[in-house]
């Protein structure tokens, strides 16, 4: 209780200690306190996120707002371009998720990896990339595993009610891994930390209803942009409140949450949010990739004339998520689960360039589509989705997936440098690709920053031979 001349506040918010304790622990993270396989875990979430980031920098969204965005500066865009780190931030976090390619952390809701690499690179850049080498590139990577493990905490202490009253945490929290990651590389104490996310706070911003359009990945970008700001600001001198995000007017009430704050609290030695990543298989909302993988299976042993009916029972969460009915846009075919099911059936494929204006509009794709009906199952969770093919006979066909089941590191290597070879190649060409990955890969053995960041100016530069696209 704090006494106040003529009127008495009562201080009854002990969730504030959450936050002075994800910021210690944020900024003490040294890489050597890292356990292997989760050092491996954000290696191949940087190679995927570059991947998707490349192959997302042609698309329009991205182009209109580089266009928009034009100041000059050092830091590496990945439309090859130069700009300044915020505008950098800006943009190359708006290409990480414009595909919906990018990685996911279900217990979060959120795509870690596109708000905060883009922030992180950028204040890299900003701290004279040229010359960062051993111990401080290693920083790099700390920075942006400190980054994903306190964007984790926050959004597990608001899941699930921040993301069912319509806010996109991608976005909302992505803005937090942000800030987090770029206070990282700038030295800031616990305090600092706090008061970086004291200014995202007031600057995050996100809504589900913008999905399907431009406004999606966007706020992505903005998020990485804003986390950035914030922290440079903070080193500069501004000043803002510690108790932000879970504070009596802080960011968790505010929005109408009651925060479930103990997740804050765990120590990132006990629990490491980054073993439970998961990277994307298909182009497309995670919403729609149980019922994308059920399809291909059963693809095996249909004939595609014979379906009378395809019948998807999925969790009641994604009639505000992926059901768009009629895809007439790329953007809404991604979260449309009656396009992805026939891309899945005519085309065996959900792949980036499975979503063009062309294939939203194909005769045989949309009649697939028209037979899919889709029903809402409140016990069914969000992961899992239940198919039936009614056949021409009067034979049903049936099967079931879950996408919460994780790939092993195994599986996930494979997947991320798969992704950046399809990815990559045609934009950089088949020499840089495989410098640029062997460039992550080093990044956590003292591997420059420098000069992966130079390999995807230089490589963004190079226009390309036939020859060079056959694989990285």
């Amino acid at each position: 209780m704090v006494e106040q001349e003529d009127f008495v506040v009562f201080r009854t918010d002990p969730d504030t200690s959450a936050e002075a304790l994800l910021a210690a622990e944020s900024s003490a993270l040294r890489l050597e306190q890292i356990p292997a396989d989760v050092v491996d875990a954000a290696v191949d979430c940087v190679i995927d996120t570059l991947a998707v980031s490349l192959g997302g920098a042609s698309e329009e969204v991205v182009r209109l707002t580089s266009q928009i965005a034009d100041d000059e500066g050092s830091c590496t865009r990945f439309d090859g371009t130069r700009a300044g780190a915020r505008s950098s931030a800006l943009i190359n976090g708006t290409a990480a998720h414009v595909l919906d390619f990018d990685d996911w952390l279900p217990a979060a809701r959120v795509h870690p990896s596109a708000p905060l690499l883009p922030a992180v690179l950028a204040q890299a850049q900003t701290q004279d990339a040229a010359d960062l080498t051993g111990s401080d590139t290693i920083d790099l990577l700390t920075a942006y595993i400190a980054g994903f493990e306190a964007q984790a905490r926050i959004g597990v202490a608001l899941a699930p009610g921040h993301y069912e009253a319509g806010f996109h945490p991608t976005a909302t929290v992505g803005i937090f891994g942000a800030a987090t990651g770029a206070a990282h590389l700038l030295g800031l104490g616990p305090a600092g930390f706090q008061r970086a996310w004291g200014l995202a706070a007031t600057q995050a911003a996100g809504l589900r209803a913008v999905f399907g359009t431009m406004g999606k990945s966007l706020h992505v970008g903005r998020a990485s942009e804003a986390g950035l700001l914030s922290a440079q600001l903070v080193a500069a001198g501004a000043t803002a409140p510690d108790d932000a995000i879970f504070g009596l007017r802080g960011f968790a009430v505010a929005h109408g949450h009651k925060a479930d704050v103990e997740p804050v609290k765990v120590p990132f030695a006990e629990k490491w949010y980054l073993r439970e990543v998961q990277v994307k298989r298909h182009a497309a909302c995670f919403g729609t990739h149980a019922a994308i993988d059920a399809l291909l299976t059963l693809r095996e042993s249909v004939d595609l004339e014979r379906i009378r009916e395809i019948e998807l029972t999925v969790s009641e969460l994604l009639q505000t998520v992926c059901a768009i009915p009629v895809a007439t846009t790329p953007l809404e075919g991604k979260f449309s689960l009656t396009f992805t099911a026939a891309l899945a059936l005519v085309r065996g494929s959900c792949q980036v360039a499975d979503f063009t204006h062309e294939s939203v509009h194909d005769p045989r794709l949309r009649s697939v589509a028209e037979r899919v009906r889709v029903r809402f199952d409140p016990s069914l969770p969000a992961q899992q989705t239940h198919v039936r093919l009614l056949l021409e006979d009067g034979e049903t066909l049936e099967h079931s997936a879950d996408s919460a089941v994780l790939a092993t590191p195994g599986e996930r290597r494979l997947i991320v440098r798969e992704k950046l070879r399809a990815l990559a190649t045609p934009v950089l060409g088949v020499e840089c690709c495989t410098a640029l990955l062997t460039a992550i890969e080093n990044l956590s053995t003292g591997g420059g920053v420098a000069d992966l960041t130079a390999l995807l100016h230089s490589g963004l530069q190079l226009p390309l031979l036939a020859s060079d696209q056959a694989g990285c």
